[in-house]
């Protein structure tokens, strides 16, 4: 009777540090759990992505000062997505002006072009359009300051 009064304690004891352990792992911002070992589609992305409209302007750092506006689909730490009308390269590095609500004065940053995926369908006027998912590359303290700030701010509920 002991014996089986030992197992369950231990049963419970497993699943409790088993439990804590989880939740060490999400206070920490570590998004995969032990469940996702065995999900089909995993969700690879180490930071939460936030659905935001800011203004934001590129120009590509190897060609000239051309810039282009382009709507930002999301953004989180260390990267964002935008929807463009010109086809990025993968790899292309380029020179980021974001204008953060609150703030006077836009960010500036370096980017690079991670993926580009075209859409479906076009938009109003015929034209095709692109979403470009890139990761931020050089970034000043006080930049990241104000752009953790700001993901801080649409975090709260």
């Amino acid at each position: 009777m002991y014996l089986i009064y030992t197992v369950i304690l231990l049963i419970l004891i497993l699943v409790l540090i088993i439990t804590l352990a989880e939740e060490i792992r999400a206070r920490r911002g570590i998004t995969h759990g032990i469940a996702n070992k065995y999900w089909v589609l995993r969700e690879k992305r180490r930071f939460v992505r936030f659905q935001e409209d800011m203004k934001i302007r590129y120009s590509r750092i190897d060609s000239g000062h051309s810039q282009d506006n382009a709507k930002m689909r999301n953004i989180s730490r260390k990267g964002l997505c935008i929807s463009t009308y010109e086809k990025l390269k993968e790899k292309d590095n380029l020179e980021i002006e974001i204008e953060v609500p609150g703030f006077s004065k836009p960010i500036k940053l370096t980017g690079c072009v991670m993926w580009v995926k075209e859409l479906r369908s076009p938009d109003d006027h015929g034209r095709r359009m692109f979403y470009t998912g890139m990761r931020f590359g050089k970034i000043t303290p006080e930049t990241e300051a104000i752009l953790i700030t700001h993901l801080n701010i649409l975090k709260r509920p």
